[in-house]
Order: C-alpha cells, then structure tokens, then sequence
C-alpha cells in the first residue's frame, strides 16, 4: 500500500471534513448521545476546515495522509493554546491537535507516520486525548507520551468525554 503524505490545499476542505466526521462516528458513536450528532456534522466539519485551511498559522504543521488518490487521515501539531481547554494551561510549546484515521487503516502505520510527520524526533509536545479511548492512549504511550494527571470533563455539544492530558519530554536524538 502506497501512502502519499502532503499538506493539504484548500481544495482538501470537503474531504478532510468528511473524513474528520467519519472518524469522529467511528470512535465516538457509542460514546455520545444521539443530539451530539446533530451538532457535530459533515456539513459543519467541513466549514471548520475552510476556514482553517484559509488562515495562515505559520507555526502549524498539518499533514494528510492519501492512500489510492483518496485523503484516509490527517495530522495536526501547532503552538499549544488553552482554548479548548482553558482551565488548564499549556505545559509545553508545541501541542498535537489533531490525529484521525479512518478505522480500517488502523495498525497500517499510517497513524505513525502521521504523528512522525507533525512531531519531530526528540520534539517535546502535549496533546489531549479522550479518556474513554484507550486505542490512541497506548498509541501515544509508545510514542513517548504519558498522562500528566490533568483531566477537563466539560460537556461538550452533548457529549460528556472526558480528556486527559498526556506529554512528551524533549529527549535527546541519536
């Protein structure tokens, strides 16, 4: 299997959304009421991304990952920012956003080369990661992370999922 990694354009908008929202349904369906998805979209997925993908953040680093001509998983790492989550501030610069990929490319390793391609070697970074998702949290844990004790339960759109946060020291490369 051929993996193409890229920055995405503008014109990735609509698949980005669709895959952003399919990955959401994916790992979340079980979790949230069903009013969640009434708010959480494709439609609203996909404005989220044109406007992203039309702003100009020159320390973010965004990354899709194409198998066979079609985006299958994204990436995304920039300056950590308390918004999302503000009764806890930042602990390191860089912070891992966004890391999705469709279900059936789980254990292909394009989740690493994902995260490989956003987070430098060596690179200290956070990220949030749902509580109730323990696939992604050993993900994480091999990759360097471990959870720091900070826990945000806000509601959210109808869902009540719990993030914790996790870090990932700088260690030297060699």
């Amino acid at each position: 299997m051929a993996v193409l990694l890229r920055e995405p354009s503008l014109e990735d908008a609509a698949d980005l959304g669709r895959v952003h929202q399919q990955c959401w349904v994916e790992t979340y369906e079980d979790l949230v009421p069903r009013e969640f998805w009434e708010h959480s979209t494709e439609a609203r997925r996909i404005g989220m991304w044109e406007r992203m993908l039309r702003r100009q953040e020159p320390q973010r680093r965004l990354v899709v990952a194409e198998v066979d001509g079609s985006i299958v998983g994204f990436a995304l790492a920039g300056v950590a920012v308390s918004r999302e989550h503000p009764d806890v501030p930042p602990a390191e610069a860089l912070e891992v956003r966004m890391l999705y990929l469709k279900r059936s490319f789980h254990g292909s390793g394009i989740g690493q080369q994902l995260l490989d391609a956003v987070l430098f070697a060596g690179e200290a970074a956070q990220l949030w990661v749902a509580e109730q998702n323990p696939r992604a949290q050993a993900f994480y844990r091999r990759n360097g992370f471990t959870p720091d004790g900070s826990r945000d339960k806000r509601p959210h759109q109808g869902a009540d999922l719990t993030a914790i946060r996790m870090l990932r020291p700088a260690s030297p490369v060699g």
